[in-house]
């Protein structure tokens, strides 16, 4: 097998932070005010809120000058900081549902461009559970299961964005971590993990995304590579887990070992963020630092009042650049080509 680059120092900066060191603040909570609030209404608007014109708006398209520079500020707190923003104070009761998702449409481009979930083309993404008697759970997408959903990172994008739209009748915190910190804990406790993980792994691709007939990705994805003198983080166990159970895919025992103990450092108490989201949340998440799951939820029976949010997957010009071998998806209808 072919070695890997691996860095012999452990990751450092803003992005590496645990999650007890934000116990009972919140000062990283952004509160938006009645002028910030004056604003998007005046720009959600000026714009079409039906799809598919919504993807045509950019940044230009959804002025707010107002929030401009506060924009600004937690793009660098995304991209240059420890990773993850969160802005509150949206009121949900005040727009249909349309016009949350032109909101959120507007505010993302702000941070970047909107890209295809999946062979679909959403470029808006419903996270609910849409399970139930008859579905094929095994070829549905983790957002539109519900229940617990473990920690990863998603699959060809620079920044990952939910808006709350309503939430379950318990349980259903938003968990993220940041992979910056997995990864030195990795390097302090099993550095030989690093080997397999910096050598990546086949990724098996679901039957409504998969490009042709292929069902593996035609590379290994690396968990973590250092590339442009900044580690990135890959990590989603579930396309591991599959290429095993479904293509056959033999991994060896350190490299199972490997895949297994991300996940276990990363559910480390300490470790890990919570977050409740409330209705109006906008969470924006640095997918290249920091990992995200689910905890476990009871929902509502009534299919209306299901827990619901939704997804942006955005593509952003300040992220930091990522190598050919860290796309999964070979075609545009998944996000940008590589150059």
């Amino acid at each position: 097998m072919a070695t890997v680059s691996i860095p012999i120092k452990p990751v450092s900066g803003p992005p590496v932070w645990q999650g007890d060191s934000f116990a009972g603040r919140d000062d990283w909570v952004f509160h938006l005010t009645a002028p910030h609030l004056a604003e998007i209404e005046a720009a959600v608007a000026g714009i079409p809120i039906t799809l598919p014109d919504l993807y045509t708006v950019t940044a230009a398209d959804f002025p707010l000058s107002t929030l401009a520079p506060a924009l600004h500020e937690m793009d660098n707190e995304l991209q240059q900081g420890r990773g993850f923003i969160l802005l509150r104070g949206l009121p949900v009761d005040r727009y249909t549902e349309e016009e949350l998702a032109a909101i959120f449409w507007g505010i993302g481009a702000q941070f970047g461009i909107g890209q295809a979930q999946s062979r679909k083309g959403d470029r808006l993404g419903h996270v609910i559970d849409r399970s139930g008697p008859g579905s094929e759970v095994r070829h549905m997408r983790n957002y539109e299961v519900g229940g617990h959903l473990r920690m990863h990172t998603d699959l060809n994008n620079d920044v990952v964005g939910l808006l709350m739209f309503q939430h379950a009748r318990s349980g259903g915190e938003s968990r993220i971590a940041s992979s910056m910190t997995v990864h030195n804990i990795i390097l302090d406790e099993h550095p030989e993990y690093l080997e397999p993980l910096y050598r990546g792994y086949y990724f098996h691709v679901l039957r409504g995304d998969q490009v042709g007939d292929s069902k593996l990705s035609d590379h290994r994805i690396p968990i973590f590579i250092d590339h442009g003198d900044a580690v990135s983080c890959h990590y989603n166990p579930s396309p591991i887990d599959r290429s095993v159970e479904r293509a056959g895919v033999q991994l060896t025992e350190t490299e199972a070992a490997a895949v297994r103990f991300v996940a276990e450092v990363a559910a480390r108490p300490g470790i890990y963020l919570d977050m409740k989201l409330q209705p109006g949340d906008i969470q924006l998440l640095n997918n290249h630092v920091i990992m995200h799951g689910r905890t476990d939820y009871e929902d509502y029976p009534e299919s209306e009042r299901r827990r619901h949010l939704l997804r942006l997957w955005l593509r952003s010009p300040n992220a930091r650049k990522q190598p050919p071998e860290t796309q999964v998806y070979q075609t545009d209808e998944f996000g940008y080509r590589f150059p």
